[in-house]
């Protein structure tokens, strides 16, 4: 389980809204928890916080996040404690010698120029302040409580960041301290191989295990009106979402899709997807003609960076 750590800092904010260290060890403890991911924005509304209505804050969701059963929660577009990105590996390394485990970043990308920064500090503080994983959403990533001009307009897609990312981290000589996760509107078996193949060494996936629980795209998931019971609290909706039933359609689709990605690694004569690289990648052009990936994104090569 990775531990999702949002701008309102829900599950381990203190009375004020910052972090509780307290807070954050005791959710460490927990067994099944394998790694901490700070999220500065995500693909449906980067640069944007959110609302939990009141109707949706239960006694139950009031003590799980740490807010006034009742009433209107407010995230804020960034986590006021960071500033720049010193802040922020100052925070990861905060949060890691809090919890003793793995601590990384979700983002989506805006600029190269912008993500340089942090490779560069990075460099400029050592190896050892880096973030242990970088996930990296697509603008095309979406929920239906964002504004359309954001899930339609802001943010660079996953198809350009993500090569874009992995070769950045691998110039900075990080390919074997910092993961690159990838994420955003990545829900068919193609779209996984893909991404591998582009660098990632991991894929996640919000979208498709929505679909196979029974999401419709209805468009109301802050509205407290979901049609098939998933984003809802009102009883009369949530009878849609059968546990029994749903469960395992949930299973089955992360099955079936490790084993499709399976199926295409074979096919192109690797012998397993991690093992996917660029070269086995052909993307479309707008001529018609196809261009093989690692000649449009050749393989970036490392540069030294300090291990202190």
């Amino acid at each position: 389980m990775v531990f999702q750590i949002g701008t309102a800092k829900y599950g381990v904010r203190d009375g004020q809204g910052g972090m509780s260290d307290d807070k954050l060890r005791n959710a460490a403890a927990h067994e099944s928890v394998r790694m901490f991911e700070l999220k500065l924005a995500q693909g449906a509304k980067p640069g944007k916080g959110g609302i939990l209505p009141g109707a949706k804050v239960t006694a139950e969701i009031a003590e799980i996040r740490g807010i006034p059963e009742g009433g209107d929660s407010l995230s804020p577009n960034r986590h006021l404690e960071i500033d720049d990105w010193g802040d922020l590996l100052d925070f990861v390394t905060r949060m890691r010698e809090v919890t003793g485990k793995p601590v990384g970043i979700k983002t989506v990308v805006g600029t190269e120029a912008g993500v340089q920064g942090l490779f560069d500090e990075i460099k400029a503080r050592g190896a050892a302040s880096a973030p242990d994983f970088i996930t990296i959403d697509g603008g095309e990533g979406g929920t239906g409580a964002a504004p359309m001009p954001l899930i339609d307009l802001v943010g660079m897609s996953i198809r350009e960041a993500l090569p874009l990312v992995v070769d950045m981290r691998n110039r900075a000589g990080l390919k074997d301290r910092v993961r690159i996760i990838a994420s955003g509107k990545l829900v068919n078996p193609g779209d996984f191989a893909w991404a591998l193949a582009a660098g990632a060494d991991f894929v996640t996936s919000a979208r498709g295990f929505m679909f196979s629980l029974g999401c419709i795209q209805a468009l109301k998931c802050n509205k407290n009106t979901c049609p098939t019971g998933i984003t809802t609290h009102d009883p009369r909706f949530q009878k849609g979402l059968v546990v029994e039933d749903k469960y395992k359609r949930v299973a089955r689709y992360a099955k079936s899709l490790i084993k499709e990605v399976e199926t295409i690694a074979h096919s192109v004569g690797v012998t397993e997807p991690r093992q996917l690289r660029r070269h086995h990648v052909r993307l479309m052009q707008d001529n018609g003609r196809s261009a093989l990936m690692s000649d449009l994104y050749p393989t970036a090569q490392p540069s030294s960076v300090s291990t202190k």
